[in-house]
Order: C-alpha cells, then structure tokens, then sequence
C-alpha cells in the first residue's frame, strides 16, 4: 500500500492586502496608502464586476497592485489567472520584481511554447501560480491553452481586470 502525503490546507488571507502583509519574503515593508486604498475599494466595491479599470499614474505601483490582486483571486476563488504586459521586456520585469521585490511565485511565459517548462505549464493551468506573458504569446493561435478566468493587462497609466474574458486563448509556438 502507498502512502500519501496529506495534502496541506492554504489558507486564504481576506484581502489583498493582508496577502502583502502576510508575504515572508517580501522586501518593501508596507504598501504606499494610495495601493492599499486602491485594494481595499477593489474588494469592497469591484470585486464582482466583470470589466474594472484602475488608474494610477506611472511610476505609482501599478505592478504590485495588479500581482496582489492576480495572486489574490487565484488564491481565494482558484482562478487562472494571466497577467498581461505589452512585451516581453516587461514580462521579464514584472517576473523579476515579483519573486525578488515581493515573494510572490508566478509563472513567466515568453519566447516558443517548446521553451516552456511542463513545471512551470502544469503551475497555471492547475491554479497554482500567475501566469505572466505578453498579448502576443496569450491570443496567437498555437496549441499551449490559456484560458484564463481572470486577466489583468497593464498599460502607463491603466491597470484593467476582466472577469471570464470570452474567447479561447493560445500562447504561441
């Protein structure tokens, strides 16, 4: 007869940002006021929209904002979730500031599907970290699936969340 490991219950901080707070490798001691309000408004007035648009100006945080959200939900509901940069320079960026700023374990995928990791394939489609990419990667039209349930994308000035985007999306070969 084998043996199994019990597997060990996740506990699920109740906002985002007590999941900042919560994070053992994080290297910033606390948020600026101007994220945590912006989390805190998020859970307690968007959290079920469909479509939310957050506005910060550049250089303000958007980036932690929208990994703490992403990680967040994936915690709290199980989602996939993809986080969306407009290249892969800030793919490669926003990976960085994650794991060595914040803590946080997330997937980067950038480059040719054959280059992926099954680790790392297995990671988000099984809800157990972020997806970071690009536009290009998430909706070419090759065979690596991501259909996320939640996809956050990021421009200058705009941090948008859309809740169960339609269509089918493909990271490309």
């Amino acid at each position: 007869m084998a043996f199994k490991k019990p597997i060990a219950a996740v506990t699920v901080p109740e906002s985002p940002d007590r999941l900042f707070r919560d994070l053992p490798k994080r290297r910033h001691p606390s948020l600026f006021d101007h994220q945590g309000q912006m989390l805190r408004n998020y859970v307690a007035k968007a959290i079920n929209a469909k479509d939310v648009a957050l506005q910060l100006p550049t250089g303000s945080g958007k980036t932690l904002v929208g990994l703490l959200l992403a990680d967040w939900r994936r915690r709290k509901f199980r989602e996939k979730v993809v986080y969306l940069c407009p290249t892969s320079q800030l793919v490669n960026q926003v990976a960085e500031e994650a794991t060595s700023k914040y803590g946080l374990s997330i997937e980067a995928f950038t480059g040719k599907i054959k280059d992926y990791a099954p680790a790392s394939k297995a990671a988000y489609a099984n809800g157990d970290r972020v997806a970071v990419t690009n536009y290009s990667s998430l909706f070419n039209t090759n065979p690596f699936s991501m259909t996320p349930i939640l996809l956050l994308s990021t421009t200058p000035m705009l941090l948008r969340i859309t809740s169960r985007p339609s269509g089918r999306c493909r990271c490309h070969a």
